[in-house]
């Protein structure tokens, strides 16, 4: 049929598509995250292309891998953005519920419908699953919502593949939530607003006895703060704690890459806004008592060159806790000094 070929096609383009940007942005970034994401959406390119030449019996076995790849993703995202969330992780436990069910409906003389059951109907309860936590923790219904119509056609794979109305709920779902999960991606640190000129882009060291004017001279500017203090701050900074204990938008001190990650996301988000990324991180000393020096001074040369790609600048607050001979070396890592 002429138009099952053309949704068809449209599905091997939105699967396609969406793999490839999120690849590319996991590669930009590092993110294992994005990586899972990109992965399953790939799969699901897989799935359609085996189905449309090969064989549509083969090709069931590739959903799971789709509905695996996207919830990883969910599951690395929250982890890494929501630690106080990952309880509901054990949801996830219901995924062969149905196998359960069906086994009680045999039981009691109820005949299961033909087409209900197998790796599909794992693979929907598994996207159902992960739209429910999703909305838990991000509490954006379009990410939620727009995997019902896909885990849907996955429940009743065997009834519905093949017909125009299973091709039209999975190409809808999927393209809803192929928007829904780049929007989710660009996790929206850089909140906006006028940014003063800054002579210098790159690595700036500030003494910590000149922190409090830093803070008030960047008051009104959208401001990436990363900080062991308690208090308030301007709406418009993006604020993260670093914290052995966790909480909402806390990090844990050796977690040097997520805590770089978020720098870099921020940093592009600044960029693609056309402004210019202002980070202040002021519990350095923190970081050297969790981690080993050189791992400390790879992180901030790392941040220090995308800040620079990125025309941002990452402010660095070195007290006295800070010995003479790493003192140093922050200097030569960096590119001014207040």
């Amino acid at each position: 049929m002429p138009q099952v070929v053309e949704i068809e096609s449209v599905m091997l383009a939105v699967s396609l598509v969406t793999s490839g940007y999120l690849l590319i942005r996991a590669l930009r970034e590092r993110s294992l995250a994005l990586f899972s994401a990109s992965l399953g959406w790939a799969f699901l390119f897989v799935h359609v292309f085996i189905r449309l030449f090969v064989d549509q019996a083969v090709a069931e076995a590739f959903l799971y891998f789709f509905a695996l790849g996207v919830s990883l993703y969910v599951v690395l995202l929250i982890k890494e953005m929501h630690p106080t969330k990952t309880y509901l992780f054990a949801f996830y436990m219901l995924t062969p519920i149905s196998h359960v069910i069906y086994r009680f409906l045999e039981v009691f003389g109820y005949s299961i419908p033909k087409g209900i059951g197998g790796i599909a109907n794992d693979s929907g309860i598994m996207l159902l699953v992960t739209a429910y936590i999703a909305y838990r923790a991000f509490r954006r219904p379009l990410l939620s919502i727009s995997v019902v119509p896909v885990a849907v056609v996955f429940l009743a794979y065997k009834a519905l593949r093949g017909t125009l109305l299973g091709l039209g709920l999975m190409t809808l779902g999927a393209l809803v939530f192929s928007i829904a999960t780049i929007r989710v991606t660009s996790m929206g640190l850089f909140k906006g607003g006028s940014v003063p000129e800054v002579d210098v882009t790159g690595l700036v060291i500030v003494d910590s006895r000149k922190l409090k004017s830093l803070f008030e001279k960047y008051m009104d500017s959208p401001v990436l703060l990363i900080t062991r203090e308690e208090g308030e701050f301007p709406e418009n900074w993006s604020v993260f704690r670093i914290s052995a204990v966790p909480f909402e938008n806390s990090i844990p001190p050796t977690a040097l890459e997520r805590l770089r990650h978020i720098i870099v996301q921020y940093l592009v988000e600044a960029e693609k806004s056309g402004g210019r990324g202002l980070v202040i991180i002021d519990c350095l000393d923190f970081l050297f008592l969790y981690n080993d020096k050189l791992t400390v001074l790879k992180f901030l040369g790392d941040v220090r060159d995308h800040a620079i790609v990125h025309e941002g600048v990452v402010f660095v607050a070195v007290g006295d806790s800070i010995d003479a001979h790493t003192r140093r070396l922050i200097e030569k890592l960096s590119d001014g000094k207040v």
